[in-house]
């Protein structure tokens, strides 16, 4: 299909130039100008990260949101995919920047179960605690958001699974804490320990979806509360 042009099977949209935050990764580029073309292929960016766009988006097929990048932004002609199912990465791998958005918070992450790096956060700083809970779950299916408790410090290793007996009150950050109240910045560790058995949940979680041939629980769950939260829309309703 030349530029400019409708795919079978999809819809595109116009747009004005765009810039659209890396969320996670990897990314995945379609190469060309035709947003139909089957080649994909896997890009490596910063969480973080702000890549020049056109501001013109497709819907392919079968649901996913592609963006078209901006060859005057640096970048060789191609679409990046924003969301969508069939590369198992839930949730969007880029957010559009709004005009006006504060520089974002990016935060390390690290698994409860044996603090090996899970994942980097990408939170605005009018974002709250509780969103970068649900953020974890949704890159470690299993883990409840409930069962996430932030910390100011980093807990000892007997301080998982163990609830708060053993955790000074003082170190406890709320949910409804904004990040840019915390005290985060980027670079750091997101702090937190986890009230249950991360293990265990995450192994229940796995047994469950592959059974149901489906997507787990707690994704839906996650999700569904980052979009309630103005956290981001689902791919193709923008």
């Amino acid at each position: 299909a030349a530029d400019g042009a409708v795919a079978a099977g999809g819809s595109d949209a116009a747009g004005s130039t765009a810039d659209y935050r890396v969320m996670q990764g990897p990314l995945f580029k379609k190469p060309g100008a035709d947003p139909a073309a089957q080649k994909v292929v896997r890009l490596s960016r910063k969480v973080g990260d702000s890549i020049r766009t056109t501001g013109r988006t497709w819907a392919g097929p079968m649901g996913g949101e592609w963006v078209q990048l901006d060859p005057a932004g640096g970048s060789k002609p191609g679409w990046l995919l924003v969301e969508g199912p069939g590369f198992g990465i839930p949730g969007p791998l880029l957010e559009r920047v709004d005009p006006g958005d504060e520089e974002p918070v990016v935060l390390r992450v690290l698994s409860p179960i044996d603090d090996s790096p899970l994942c980097e956060l990408c939170l605005k700083p009018s974002q709250t605690v509780r969103h970068a809970k649900n953020w974890i779950a949704l890159r470690l299916p299993g883990l409840a958001p409930e069962k996430i408790t932030a910390a100011r410090e980093r807990p000892s290793d007997k301080t998982h699974g163990m609830g708060l007996r053993n955790f000074p009150a003082s170190w406890i950050i709320e949910d409804c804490t904004r990040i840019r109240d915390t005290p985060f910045k980027s670079g750091d560790e997101f702090v937190f320990f986890y009230m249950g058995d991360a293990a265990g949940d995450v192994e229940a979680e796995r047994a469950k979806s592959g059974a149901y041939r489906q997507q787990p629980l707690a994704h839906h769950r996650a999700l569904a509360f980052l979009r309630s939260r103005a956290g981001f829309p689902r791919a193709g309703q923008r």
